[in-house]
């Protein structure tokens, strides 16, 4: 493995902290090729997998610091609840007026109509163990795993180019807004994302550790996982 990286010009931090990351991505990708309507569940549930043992092989949490108090813990959890809010809320209102314009002005494609349909392939009704796998891949997996590569990587990375040894709260202010845009930009509901990843972002940096984002965002994504199921809101997902 490190002559790979060496070879690739990747520190072993580098490859620890971003390479499942961009194992999702080319899960993401896969659930593109036409192979009929429970294809994205079940490419979902295989990244899942394959991320999960990924970050348990390259334990990335050694290449950034990921203690915290109490304190953290609970700050992260009310910074879940309330990007959670900010996340469901516009798409939740009895107004149906707001919610087609946040639809086509907030969400991509911008000034188009998202379409979610491929999303009820997750539905209860459909598969419960699927759906229970794909609550368990997005509060369990993926939220440390961008957590680990966006703020734990990415965001220090932009800051210098040295910067392995570099503390969370001493990141530059370019790189903590550029990091915030790539983020909001990895999501379809763009705005949402840029106000999670600045919320996120300021954890890591207030707290000089992933703990309290890693927190947050796995509450975040945890409590909408719930919303989705309870109410059948599979759009979400």
């Amino acid at each position: 493995m490190n002559a790979i990286c060496e070879r690739l010009g990747v520190t072993r931090a580098g490859f620890a902290l971003a390479a499942p990351f961009f194992v999702w991505l080319a899960g993401i990708a896969a659930t593109f090729l036409p192979l009929g309507f429970y294809a994205p569940a079940y490419v979902y549930a295989g990244k899942t997998a394959v991320c999960a043992a990924l970050v348990l092989a390259l334990r990335p949490w050694r290449f950034v610091r990921c203690g915290g108090t109490w304190r953290d813990v609970a700050l992260g959890l009310l910074v879940g609840v309330a990007v959670y809010v900010l996340w469901a809320w516009p798409e939740c209102v009895p107004w149906p007026g707001v919610r087609e314009w946040y639809y086509r002005w907030m969400v991509m494609p911008i000034g188009g109509m998202p379409d979610y349909a491929a999303s009820w392939c997750y539905a209860w009704g459909h598969s419960p163990t699927l759906a229970v796998v794909k609550l368990i891949g997005s509060a369990f997996v993926i939220a440390p795993i961008e957590e680990f590569f966006f703020r734990g990587c990415l965001m220090r990375w932009l800051s210098q180019r040295d910067w392995r040894g570099l503390a969370l709260n001493a990141v530059t202010r370019q790189a903590f807004w550029a990091t915030a845009l790539v983020f909001a930009f990895e999501h379809d509901r763009f705005v949402a994302g840029l106000l999670a990843g600045l919320a996120y972002g300021a954890l890591a940096v207030r707290t000089g550790s992933l703990a309290a984002p890693i927190v947050a965002h796995v509450t975040t994504n945890l409590i909408l996982a719930i919303h989705v199921l309870a109410a059948g809101a599979y759009h979400f997902w």
